[in-house]
């Protein structure tokens, strides 16, 4: 009987779910691994506890079936679901590793961070006076994050100046939804299908349905996938109604799964942007768009990861013995026991998490597009990113700026200065360095080269995006010329 499907929470890789161990229905391996195990932990030369034995070996059975199959840890398996949250405590940055310490690549908007002042570009050498130089990202983040409300002390090196720089920490939501109304065209993208994306996506299309918007360009490009629940959320926003995507499992354990669109929304024309890293559940989007008629693929073929991971919490040995003599069952899920006995394990009796693929999924026409991906109907070459700018994250000026302005609003400017080679690093500051490029920008321009982004400046700035989207991005440059061809 099929009587796991109501316990089951949907993702795809990135997307994750839990899964049975492969080796619970060989017991007839169960001595020699025992022995196994027991040969590794006496033999190895740093030693190793009997846990930490079974763990390697979990690793090792999981990880070799295919690029998407793994065990992990206790520890392992909550950094994996704080990665698919779009929130978290601690102050709001990017981090990257350098020679001299943590380089600090982006500052999320409204953060702890960006309230703190700290900059892109920063190099932290310290956190509350411990040194993180030759430090892994995720060991620095570890001590960087903290409760909310805590404050964190990062000593960091600015244009060659060190300096303390006192972090209170805080909620932090990273927005995987990004959206802009151009003219009768609105755009919006999403970078991931994390828990709030399609909360995120309400909004964007609220906004589309108050301005009478029909035709959107829907980026996917680089997006890597994330819960499925939550690209068949946004997919039922956009198609008429029909089936979304059919998850098949191999196991007949598991019924098979239809996701449905109901079509109690505006009537859209979309172009969607995709490219060779857009994968899993962006795929299921978008070949759900181009199944069901209103929406166009434009750019390059995408990943093609047409299956689907299942992630289990996996029993202690000690946990499974003793379920096992009082019911008899040989389970080693958490899943498996809660559906078959009513047994709700408790943390001490969890080893870890498997994560392990299923089954593939099929677009609405029954396509399988593992290996294969989604071939666009436009097929048009990678943007290019002048100064190292994604011009599709930029998005344009809204106010006008002065001397020391700190915020996302600056940032943009920065960018499309940077873009356009008037400026080496974008910031969020509006320091002299930025006046500078400003005033190059305006006497290029034949305005007041006061510094100041004033509001025909802000005009310029906003035309020289423009300009360059269309110069550097061909992909974005066609969704426009194709949805014109379609009447509001």
């Amino acid at each position: 009987m099929k009587k796991l499907k109501g316990y089951i929470s949907l993702i795809l890789v990135i997307c994750f779910i839990f899964a049975a161990s492969p080796m619970a229905s060989a017991q007839e391996y169960g001595s020699y691994m025992e022995a196994m195990i027991g040969f590794m932990t006496e033999m190895y030369y740093e030693g190793l506890t009997d846990e930490e034995a079974l763990i390697s070996v979990l690793k090792g059975i999981f990880s070799e079936l295919d690029d998407y199959s793994a065990f992990y840890d206790k520890e392992e398996t909550m950094a994996l679901i704080n990665s698919l949250s779009n929130s978290y405590q601690g102050i709001g940055v990017a981090l990257q590793e350098s020679d001299d310490g943590i380089k600090v690549v982006e500052v999320y908007e409204n953060s702890p961070a960006e309230k703190a002042g700290l900059h892109t570009g920063d190099i932290i050498i310290a956190v509350d006076g411990e040194s993180v130089e030759g430090m892994d990202v995720t060991s620095a983040a570890l001590l960087i994050r903290g409760a909310s409300g805590t404050e964190v002390r990062l000593t960091v090196i600015r244009d060659g100046w060190k300096m303390d720089l006192f972090v209170t920490r805080g909620s932090v939501i990273i927005k995987s939804v990004k959206y802009r109304i151009e003219g009768r065209i609105g755009y919006i993208s999403i970078d991931n299908f994390d828990k709030g994306t399609s909360r995120e996506f309400d909004e964007a299309i609220s906004e589309m349905d108050n301005a009478n918007i029909k035709k959107i360009i829907l980026d996917l490009r680089g997006n890597p996938g994330g819960y499925v629940d939550e690209a068949v959320s946004v997919a039922r926003k956009l198609m008429p109604k029909g089936i979304i995507t059919t998850l098949d499992y191999k196991s007949e354990k598991f019924d098979d799964q239809v996701f449905y669109s109901y079509g109690n929304h505006p009537d859209y024309i979309i172009a969607v942007l995709v490219d060779e890293n857009s994968a899993s559940a962006s795929e299921i989007l978008a070949g759900a768009l181009e199944d069901s008629g209103v929406g166009f693929l434009i750019g390059q073929t995408t990943y093609g990861k047409g299956v689907f991971q299942n992630m289990f919490s996996i029993l202690t040995p000690q946990a499974y013995n003793k379920y096992n003599k009082m019911y008899g069952g040989n389970y080693v899920t958490n899943i498996e026991w809660l559906s078959n006995h009513g047994v709700w394990l408790d943390d001490d009796e969890i080893i870890g998490a498997v994560k392990l693929t299923t089954g593939h999924y099929l677009t609405p026409r029954g396509r399988f597009i593992n290996g294969i991906g989604l071939k666009p109907a436009f097929v048009e070459p990678n943007p290019i990113y002048p100064g190292e700018i994604d011009l599709s994250k930029v998005g344009p000026v809204k106010d006008p700026i002065e001397l020391n302005a700190y915020d996302n609003n600056v940032y943009n400017a920065e960018r499309i200065l940077k873009a356009a080679g008037y400026l080496k690093k974008a910031d969020r500051l509006y320091d002299n360095d930025t006046v500078e490029s400003v005033k190059q920008f305006q006497a290029d321009n034949r305005l007041p080269t006061t510094g100041k982004i004033d509001l025909s400046t802000l005009k310029e700035l906003n035309d020289t995006l423009s300009e360059l989207r269309i110069n550097n991005d061909k992909q974005y440059t066609k969704a426009l010329e194709t949805l014109n061809c379609f009447q509001d």
